[in-house]
């Protein structure tokens, strides 16, 4: 089913973003990025202003999620014409932050579709800690377009009601969508980069071995 599943992935559109089901009661949200939903009035567009602060952070374009992205420091974070968000000549620094999260928060979520690996994993504090976890899985969907980059956490060793979170990464990217799902029920939805691929390629074999029989 896994094997299936990525098939179906590397099929899909070019800015068409994996969908990973979560058991519980779930929240999701979805940034688009592109100059309807993020007018460059308030998040730049290309130079001369594409280094200026973000006039305010930006909301879910889609979902139900209240978490906020927004780039703490860096020299460009715009987005440009072509429909994506874009960090041009350096790194910037993002923070996804969500003041009123899920109850009983027991998994975290992060994706996107984004053409360079962050120079820095994405990491996750809580309650105002810098406690900066390092994601628990983690994998990688290549296909047409900008790879579908995944990290999930698994919070349900923390001992205390995670009442505030951060997700925090640096990187010089081109992104057409990034995504956060949320539940209050753990369950593994990321593979491992490489099992991913070995089932991938199970099913290739699997599938020519039907062609020639």
């Amino acid at each position: 089913m896994k094997s299936l599943a990525l098939l179906l992935a590397l099929s899909a559109p070019a800015f068409a973003a994996v969908t990973y089901t979560l058991p519980g009661t779930t929240e999701s949200g979805t940034w688009t990025f592109n100059r309807t939903n993020y007018p460059v009035a308030t998040y730049n567009g290309e130079f001369p202003n594409a280094a200026n602060p973000w006039g305010a952070p930006a909301a879910v374009s889609s979902g139900s999620s209240s978490a906020l992205l927004n780039k703490v420091s860096g020299s460009s974070a715009y987005m440009a014409s072509g429909g994506f968000m874009y960090t041009a000549g350096t790194s910037s620094s993002f923070t996804l932050s969500d003041s009123s999260p899920l109850a009983s928060l027991a998994t975290i979520v992060f994706q996107g579709k984004i053409s360079d690996d962050f120079s820095g994993a994405p990491t996750f504090s809580y309650n105002g800690g810098t406690q900066a976890l390092a994601a628990d899985f983690t994998t990688v969907w290549t296909a047409a377009g900008y790879p579908d980059r995944a990290w999930q956490w698994d919070l349900t060793g923390i001992s205390v009601p995670i009442t505030s979170y951060e997700i925090n990464f640096t990187g010089h990217f081109a992104a057409n969508s990034f995504t956060l799902d949320a539940s209050d029920t753990f369950a593994q939805v990321i593979p491992e980069p490489t099992s991913a691929l070995l089932g991938f390629a199970a099913l290739s074999f699997t599938c020519i071995r039907r062609r020639r029989a």
